[in-house]
Order: structure tokens, then sequence, then C-alpha cells
């Protein structure tokens, strides 16, 4: 199973989403590679830090640019889950991946900035669909306030734009504003990793919707 997490903003938690659900994979049992397909390299730091301090369990790591497709192909026949982390943006590693994707999951906040560029993303996906018509999209929404008094009108504000995009499906599941997300990715973590309750919840929440739903 290919699984793309991508979008059309920079700094959404794409890596961070790749990073946890690749060790909740994995944890569940799964043969996981993980696809850094960002310049950036941010997926491959974590990476390196996780196998410099021995975390179990290791985490295979791909780094590919460029036109993804065959590799990914390649890599879908090997393990039971292949995680693509792409660079927020229109780039080439994102259509590419696409077009053999399984799954997309798309982690966008609940600001205007943000749920803008869902429209952009909405012309690419109906393009893709030409040639991977199976493809599936999941909006996922992240780094929510954790304020009580706008949890529920945010999340009626998220849920209320990304319906008005037919191809695409908005998570049940959300992940709230919370340093430990940060503190884990210089480690080589998960939260899965942490005594953090409530992003441990949040992450196995995402995590049941979306492979055991």
């Amino acid at each position: 199973m290919i699984i793309l997490l991508g979008s059309n903003k920079g700094g959404s938690g794409k890596t961070t989403l790749a990073c946890n659900l690749a060790v909740s994979l994995a944890k569940d049992g799964g043969d996981v590679c993980l696809v850094d397909a960002d310049r950036q390299g941010s997926a491959s730091r974590w990476n390196l830090e996780r196998e410099a301090s021995g975390t179990q369990p290791a985490i295979t790591l791909v780094q590919k640019y460029d036109n993804l497709s065959q590799t990914l192909q390649s890599l879908d026949g090997k393990y039971s889950h292949v995680l693509v982390d792409v660079a927020g943006r229109n780039s080439r590693e994102m259509i590419t991946a696409a077009t053999v994707a399984d799954l997309m999951i798309a982690p966008h906040q609940c600001s205007q900035l943000d749920l803008d560029t869902l429209g952009e993303l909405q012309e690419q996906v109906v393009r893709v669909m030409d040639f991977n018509p199976s493809l599936r999209v999941l909006v996922y929404q992240t780094m929510a306030s954790t304020n009580i008094q706008v949890i529920e009108n945010e999340r009626r504000d998220f849920k209320s734009y990304v319906g008005e995009f037919p191809e695409f499906i908005a998570l049940k599941s959300s992940g709230r504003y919370r340093k430990i997300y940060r503190d884990v990715m210089s480690e080589g973590l998960s939260v899965l990793e942490t005594s953090n309750k409530l992003a441990i919840e949040e992450l196995t929440a995402l995590y049941k919707e979306v492979f055991n739903g």
C-alpha cells in the first residue's frame, strides 16, 4: 500500500505525520518503508537520530527525488506499507507519487492560507485521477487549537470548507498544536514512544480511522 503525505502548503506537518505513522505501522507489525522525497531531508534526519539511538522498531528509509512512480511501485512489492513524504508545494515528486498511490493524506491547518490551497490541490487530484482513478484523498486537520472555547467552531469551519470539494474526505480525527510533536522529531521518536497521553490518543485515533476503519 502506497500512502502519500502531500499538500500544497508548507508547514502543515506532513513530515511529522509521516514519521509518526511509520512508527505506528511498524509497531503494529507492518513492514514499512518511509520515502523521503523532500529535498529538505527532515525525515532523513529524523531517521538518522532514530538509528543512532538504536530505537526499535527500526524504520527503513529511502531518499528519492523527481519521478517517483517506478520506485514506489517497486517498493510496494517489497513492503506492506510505503509512506511518501513530499515537499509542501506542487512538486514533481507529489504528482508522480499520486499517480501510483493508493491513498493520499493531506494535512492542513484550519487557517485561510492553508485551506485556500485546497482548490489547487483539487485541480491536481482531478488530473491525477485520469491515471489513478482509485486514489483516495483524506484531509487531516493538524495543529488544531487546544483552547476549548474555539475547538468546536474551528472544527466546524474546517469540515465545512473541506466539504466543498467532493474529491476529498475530511477525517474525523485531528491533531492539536502540541510541543511534543516538535520535540520527538529532533529525537528520532514518535509520540507513541513518549508519556504524552493526549498526543498518543490523537495519533492512535488517526491510525485506527485510516488503517482499521
